[in-house]
């Protein structure tokens, strides 16, 4: 196993000996070592150093800085098939998850259960002020 210094990463390149009869230009996947038939999801090149990785997909490739690190979009060959960076979007909870089904009964009995821990709660501080004034 060769190692590989690019952009202050290590990458491991495994040397396989490749007979006649087998094409040399075999694509996997960095991630998951699968053999990409076809179009791969994401291909990074590195000419500088020789060096192209592929992903078969998007989960492989949201490994990719795992092996190459971040900042790679510039070596990216197939922008094409990205229409841009995306934001993220943060997704907020619904204060409603009831979608609206019984949500009337459903405030009944929370304003009921509030009006309950208020009166217990009130009981138990008449009851405290009481026995406290006793001792």
């Amino acid at each position: 196993m060769n190692s590989v210094k690019m952009n202050s990463v290590k990458i491991n390149v495994i040397n396989e000996e490749v007979t006649d009869e087998e094409d040399t230009r075999k694509i996997v996947c960095l991630h998951c070592k699968k053999e990409i038939f076809g179009k791969p999801w994401i291909i990074v090149s590195y000419p500088e150093d020789d060096y192209t990785v592929y992903a078969c997909n998007y989960i492989c490739s949201n490994r990719l800085s795992d092996y190459i690190g971040h900042g790679y979009w510039n070596n990216v060959v197939n922008k094409e098939d990205f229409p841009g960076p995306r934001p993220v979007f943060h997704h907020s909870i619904k204060k409603d998850i009831t979608v609206n089904f019984g949500i009337e009964d459903i405030r009944r009995e929370i304003d009921f259960e509030e009006k309950r821990i208020n009166q217990i709660e009130a009981e138990y501080n008449n009851f405290s002020d009481s026995s406290d004034s006793e001792l």
